[in-house]
């Protein structure tokens, strides 16, 4: 039984290596292209899954990426340059602004890259999709953890 685990963990070791290898090559590309970075589609993907009655706020995505509202002002230029996020005034709060998803976008998922995992993420069970998210969560706070 010893031997299954170590052949399932080093299988996921080279899975995850392989993974962020491919991450790089692809935000390599994407920079080359100027295409959205990492940031961005994770700011777009918020935004477009933000109810309509409770829309985005900069300080809001700005907590939700962990970055500073400086950064989170860069981001947001960029996606509303790009004509794919629309910053209207704040219905209640004529200080603030609120982020809402293009009409191009509103009905589509962030980009390709998401319409992928979507379609991956289809040819699996519910079950499979939720340990998979959790092995992913863990990871996630493993690497956060040793920053």
């Amino acid at each position: 039984m010893g031997n299954m685990v170590e052949t399932a963990t080093s299988e996921l070791a080279r899975g995850v290596d392989e993974l962020r290898r491919v991450d790089a090559q692809l935000t390599r590309r994407l920079v080359a292209q100027r295409q959205p970075n990492e940031t961005d589609r994770a700011a777009l993907r918020y935004i477009s899954a933000a109810p309509a009655e409770q829309p985005v706020t900069p300080g809001a995505l700005a907590a939700h990426l962990g970055v500073s509202t400086a950064a989170v002002t860069s981001v947001i230029r960029r996606l509303a340059d790009r004509d794919m996020i629309v910053v209207a005034p704040h219905p209640d709060d004529a200080r603030s602004k609120i982020l809402r998803p293009s009409s191009r976008d509103a009905s589509s998922p962030a980009d390709d890259i998401s319409r992928r995992i979507e379609r991956l993420e289809s040819e699996f069970s519910p079950d499979q999709v939720e340990v998979i998210a959790r092995f992913l969560r863990r990871l996630t706070e493993e690497l956060s953890e040793s920053e």
